[in-house]
């Protein structure tokens, strides 16, 4: 099995209040191992269908009631998440559209009267994609006071097969780019950037150099330079990306192709150890421009930045 990328986790926390994933115990009837109560099993279903309930109206209190006090998450990277910290927001719903989550066949299973294993599967299918991201994920219930809630949730993703032929499809992405906002965008919500693309010697990576100009308050931009190499990761059979910023920031994501677009999930980590994750999807036309929509998620913070842009390429000898 690899864990190439966190999936429900990760990818609904760029659409709701919360970095949770939605899981339902809606599936076959309970395996009462351990003294498990048929009532027992009804009541984790309800739970986890209220929990769902809370996670598309992006209900931050009813989402936090869903944990108990120490619940944690791990996703599918072995990032280790407090779900107390997850649950960002002040409660109000999220105007963002969601992602749709397909929870498939579940299987209860109850260790003691009072301690329930879940294990099922989820595909996510994120906004502006057909192809679902396919994961398993463990969640640990447990009683306490008369009412079902979640103390751990554990994900990862189900393999897909695929070869390192893979990064030559990215092939498009060579040559000098620039960020333009769409149409009806406010230009000062889209950073200025540019961005040049290249093959490395042995054409085994792609070398992706980005500026950009960050807002800062009171002065002038500041100029930021980010190097990234994109290339097969055989560890996790999936295509990577390794990026280090002028700042000290440096991420890693995970690229998941989807018809002609391309969509990465990735996590970064600021100087001062801050992290936030993001959700990016290309779609390429095929010639000389790319639709580029990203969310970026600050852990720990009500801070969400969407982009609505597009990357145009320019005529040789006119980028950077």
């Amino acid at each position: 099995m690899t864990t190439g990328s966190c999936l429900v986790a990760g990818i609904l926390a760029v659409w709701s209040p919360a970095s949770l994933p939605a899981l339902a115990a809606d599936g076959p009837e309970a395996v009462r191992t351990g003294g498990g109560e048929p009532a027992d099993a009804a009541a984790i279903r309800a739970a986890a269908a209220a929990y769902r309930t809370a996670l598309e109206k992006g209900d931050a209190a009813a989402i936090r009631r869903a944990w108990t006090a120490d619940g944690d998450i791990v996703d599918g990277w072995g990032n280790l998440l407090p779900a107390a910290d997850a649950t960002n927001g002040d409660g109000k719903p999220a105007g963002a559209v969601r992602p749709e989550i397909r929870v498939g066949e579940t299987r209860l299973r109850f260790i003691t009267p009072d301690v329930a294993l879940e294990d099922g599967s989820v595909d996510v299918v994120l906004p502006g994609t057909a192809t679902p991201l396919e994961g398993w994920f463990s969640a640990v219930w447990v009683k306490q006071d008369g009412a079902w809630k979640l103390a751990g949730i554990r994900e990862a993703e189900r393999p897909t097969p695929s070869s390192a032929d893979m990064i030559a499809d990215l092939e498009w992405m060579v040559g000098d780019w620039v960020l333009v906002p769409d149409d009806g965008v406010a230009k000062e919500t889209v950073p200025a950037m540019e961005m040049s693309v290249r093959w490395d010697a042995g054409r085994m990576f792609l070398i992706r150099d980005v500026r950009l100009q960050v807002p800062a308050a009171g002065t002038d931009p500041v100029t930021v330079d980010v190097q990234q190499r994109i290339g097969w990761d055989p560890l996790v059979g999936r295509i990577r990306s390794w990026s280090f910023s002028s700042d000290g920031t440096r991420s890693e994501a995970t690229w998941f192709r989807d018809g002609s677009s391309w969509l990465t999930k990735g996590m970064a980590i600021r100087a001062d150890g801050t992290q936030m994750t993001t959700v990016t999807i290309y779609s390429y036309d095929g010639q000389d421009r790319c639709r580029w929509r990203t969310i970026q998620d600050p852990f720990a913070s009500d801070e969400r930045i969407p982009v609505r842009a597009t990357w145009v390429r320019q005529p040789k000898g006119g980028g950077k």
